[in-house]
């Protein structure tokens, strides 16, 4: 994985075995993450997660195009 500092943003460039476990691991925190202490374990809230959750291209397991020829 790398991450470039731009200022206010980051820009990371990561693997895709690296972008399916960073999505699993947000999933698993929402579905078994106590409402009590999400917060302050994680670091967000659930519908913080949520929203980054929607937010994320879906991607095909493999790498290959989608579109038939």
């Amino acid at each position: 994985m790398q991450v470039e500092d731009c200022g206010e943003q980051i820009a990371i460039s990561m693997s895709r075995t690296e972008f399916f476990l960073l999505q699993a691991l947000m999933m698993e925190a929402l579905e078994t993450g106590d409402d009590r202490d999400f917060q302050t374990r994680v670091g967000a809230t659930k519908d913080q997660v949520r929203t980054l959750l929607d937010s994320l291209p879906d991607l095909p397991l493999d790498g290959g195009s989608s579109h038939a020829m």
